[in-house]
């Protein structure tokens, strides 16, 4: 199966690292998540004057048999890190994916335009490739796919 098979096929995931091991060369580390206990999916009075139940919260962690995805950029033009908490839909932006998305147009690939002398002939096509995290949106422009190694936790 593909790393975008894989990775598509998450719930949730995490952003565990972000580097650079040499110059203009990105690795990310991120992890899948997924609930601790499935008995927490059970309901609660939240207001017995309403009638209201809530689902009980259950924690979402990295857990045995979760997967963790490396993966790595040789080259790129851009990267980005947003606190998911600030970010917004954006109806502008046209992608394929869910939590690995390829971008046909977004306002990241139009900055990267303006801010840079980067552009289809030089160095090649560009691609803006978004990882969607719980934890954070990365954004990256580059014009090669990440190299991707899949592991376990164990």
């Amino acid at each position: 199966m593909s790393f975008e098979n894989e990775i598509q096929k998450c719930k949730w995931l995490f952003m565990n690292s972000i580097s650079e091991p040499s110059d203009n060369e990105l690795r990310l580390e991120v992890f899948e998540a997924a609930t601790l206990d499935a008995s927490h999916d059970t309901f609660r009075p939240v207001n017995e004057a309403l009638d209201l139940n809530l689902p009980l919260g259950s924690p979402i962690e990295h857990i045995t048999g979760c997967k963790i995805f490396t993966m790595r950029w040789p080259g790129y033009v851009a990267y980005s890190v947003r606190n998911e908490s600030f970010t917004t839909v954006d109806n502008y932006e046209i992608f394929e994916g869910r939590n690995f998305v390829k971008y046909s147009k977004s306002r990241y690939l139009d900055f990267v335009g303006d801010a840079t002398f980067a552009d289809n002939s030089f160095p090649g096509p560009l691609t803006h490739w978004g990882i969607f995290c719980l934890n954070h949106i990365i954004d990256v422009v580059s014009c090669h796919p990440p190299e991707v190694s899949i592991s376990v936790k164990k």
